[in-house]
């Protein structure tokens, strides 16, 4: 298991080989400049000129003077944001196809109104107090079609040009970011001149370069090496070393959180050779991306740590986690599906900033795992599709956009999953299929929980995967023809109850569920 820790570099003093000093900003920002335009200029051979990998490296090696292990660590990154970029490429595919398929299904409804609307007015004779109400409703609808149709057209040709991209393998990158690219055409809008978008665009470029480790080398990493000091050695290029020397060090690098870790992998064990069996000493690769934000240089250090036994047991029972805009709903089951507790753990996710937000959630869901560990029961939660949903943001109301567009919703399931996983608990996925119905139904009442309460009731029964689904309560719930309804399975018969359901009205579903059984 992967984890990455980060430490605030100081600014000190580079004594160089005549005796000068330099800042380690300078050395830094310089260093980052020179890898970026040799990372631009791999980009163009190997992705637009399709030259071949093995006769670049050799080429790139001699005519910029670099390490084999700098040209990996360059290429590297490179393959990074391209992989990146396809990923998101297909992701852009998909919520294109939803956002076109949504619009035609709203213009086919807006069209019937439309059209509707016109025979009604035709047989108007026009002196009618309602006519001028109905021809302004008329003419809005005309409009609303008109806009629709026109965002059909975009999308359409922006799916024509993303399909085109991914069968071409076409890769469209900006380096330096393309919001800020696109600063420069409106300097006066964002007060700036352009000798100030030019530096800031320099910066963005030069803004980060890493090195990559790898277990057959000392302490990691040949070329960025931390050793038992906690020194930090950095490999100069050859075309520098007149300069800076064959290395630099940085003295006294301390990680605040993390260090025992990264203290672990600088100490080798000893492994043999396949062929002759000679004695090896092995150590944990330590990859070091160096990162400019907010005016200062950031150390991150990914390293392989231990993955932590489990700690839950099974058949002891399960804790269901249900998500909201604002807290998690907890409940505790025993190994029958029983309820024994539950509560509620609040978080804040709205008018704060993107930092506070995660570190309110991440608080919460530690106080949900510190719970399990004590308990030693699995943690469940929904298995959500947010991609899905965020593509029908427009559809839905304000409230529900706002939820979904919310940084805590986009990162609840990998913070659970990433927490669970660092404490040896179990963490089980289930299906979010009518959870709320089938807690309202069948739990609320009669464990006097909230309407989350026993959602989370629902999915901590599913992490048990029991074998039948809760039963559809029939008295007076389900209208029509009950019989057939009660032939169809049980998700089919949930669904059909919670189509119903809508059309009831607070009083009324309170006086069903608390008066009818």
């Amino acid at each position: 298991m992967f984890r990455t820790y980060q430490t605030k570099l100081k600014n000190g003093m580079i004594v160089l080989l005549d005796y000068s000093e330099i800042p380690v900003y300078v050395y830094f920002q310089q260093y980052a400049k020179e890898f970026g335009r040799i990372e631009r200029r791999l980009f163009v051979d190997v992705y637009v000129r399709k030259k071949p990998t093995n006769q670049l490296k050799v080429e790139y090696c001699a005519n910029y003077q670099l390490t084999a292990r700098q040209y990996n660590s360059i290429k590297n990154q490179l393959d990074g944001r391209v992989s990146s970029k396809k990923e998101v490429t297909k992701l852009h595919i998909e919520e294109t196809k939803e956002k076109i398929y949504q619009t035609r299904k709203f213009l086919t409804k807006k069209i019937a109104q439309k059209e509707k609307s016109q025979n009604t007015l035709v047989k108007m004779r026009g002196d009618e107090p309602s006519f001028l109400k109905k021809v302004n409703s008329y003419r809005k609808l005309k409009m609303a079609i008109h806009q629709k149709k026109r965002k059909l057209h975009r999308l359409q040709v922006k799916m024509e040009r993303l399909e085109c991209d991914e069968k071409c393998g076409v890769v469209r990158l900006c380096f330096g970011s393309k919001k800020l690219f696109h600063k420069q055409f409106h300097l006066a809008e964002n007060d700036l001149s352009f000798e100030q978008w030019k530096n800031n665009w320099e910066k963005a470029r030069a803004s980060q370069f890493t090195f990559i480790g790898s277990k057959d080398e000392t302490y990691g990493n040949q070329s960025c090496t931390y050793d038992l000091e906690n020194q930090l050695r950095i490999r100069v290029n050859r075309k520098n070393e007149g300069k800076f020397g064959k290395y630099i060090v940085l003295s006294n690098i301390h990680f605040t959180y993390g260090q025992e870790n990264i203290d672990k992998a600088k100490v080798p064990t000893i492994g043999y050779t396949k062929g002759k069996g000679n004695k090896v000493r092995y150590y944990r690769a330590l990859t070091c991306k160096f990162i400019f934000k907010n005016r200062h240089w950031y150390l991150n250090m990914s390293v392989d740590v231990d993955t932590p036994e489990i700690k839950t047991l099974q058949n002891h029972g399960q804790i269901g986690v249900d998500f909201n805009a604002s807290f998690l709903a907890v409940t505790d089951v025993d190994r029958f599906g029983n309820h024994v507790h539950s509560f509620q753990v609040p978080f804040k996710a709205y008018h704060v900033s993107t930092q506070q937000a995660k570190q309110s959630l991440s608080d919460a869901l530690k106080r949900v795992v510190d719970y399990a560990v004590v308990k030693q029961k699995p943690i469940a939660h929904e298995k959500l599709d947010f991609k899905k949903k965020k593509q029908q943001l427009k559809q839905l109301s304000n409230r529900q956009a706002k939820m979904l567009s919310g940084f805590a919703y986009s990162s609840y399931q990998s913070m659970l999953t990433s927490k669970c996983r660092k404490y040896g608990i179990a963490v089980v996925a289930v299906n979010p299929a009518y959870t709320s119905q089938i807690g309202q139904h069948k739990f609320m009442k009669k464990y006097g929980l909230s309407s989350h309460g026993s959602a989370a009731m629902v999915i901590a029964r599913r992490g048990l995967e029991l074998k039948k689904t809760e039963q559809v309560p029939t008295n007076r719930l389900i209208q029509g023809n009950q019989d057939s309804i009660m032939l169809k399975k049980r998700f089919e018969q949930w669904k059909e109850l919670s189509k119903q359901w809508k059309s009831y009205t607070f009083g009324q579903k309170i006086e069903l569920l608390y008066h009818v059984f």
